[in-house]
């Protein structure tokens, strides 16, 4: 019998392997870059700060494992206006296109859906990032108004990008 992929939340006992994944990811692709990367965080801190995050209704980390194997990540942030949160996605090269960042995201969305108090979801995708791009048309991102701007990658590269955006439900009740 194979095992499957799970989605799920990480608990604190994953902080180590958490932070070892987010260290592979950041060699693996040109376009997944750390904010604040250059600070050290010990796998004490990153289990308190998985502990806070579970009981946000604004922050959200899922991780993708298979058996005690972590192979992809999502978060989404809040941003400085506060109702809007930033999506985040990362998995292995070796697993790319099997169908977990959707699966990532897809789950990321029903959460902001049915337990956050956020009324979007944006990202900034590089424009080269066609497969990225698809997933996120595939959900149901749509391009921003704002004009491409150009970032800069973990090794100085300047490319261009754009925003995109999930407009979640309202309730009307």
């Amino acid at each position: 019998m194979s095992e499957e992929v799970a989605i799920r939340l990480p608990e604190p006992a994953d902080a180590a392997d958490l932070l070892a994944l987010l260290a592979r990811l950041q060699t693996e692709s040109d376009t997944f870059c750390l904010a604040n990367a250059d600070e050290t965080i010990s796998a004490a801190q990153e289990a308190d700060q998985l502990d806070q995050i579970q009981q946000s209704s604004r922050h959200l980390v899922l991780v993708a494992s298979l058996g005690d194997e972590l192979l992809g990540v999502c978060s989404i942030v809040p941003t400085p206006q506060g109702n809007v949160g930033e999506l985040g996605i990362a998995v292995e090269k070796a697993y790319w296109h099997q169908g977990i960042g959707t699966a990532l995201v897809d789950e990321a969305l029903y959460w902001a859906e049915t337990a956050s108090s956020l009324v979007a979801i944006g990202l900034t995708v590089q424009t080269r990032n066609t497969a990225a791009v698809k997933l996120y048309e595939k959900l149901g991102f749509t391009r921003t108004e704002s004009p491409t701007e150009t970032v800069t990658t973990a090794e100085g590269e300047h490319v261009s990008a754009f925003e995109m955006v999930y407009h979640l439900p309202v309730d009307l009740d």
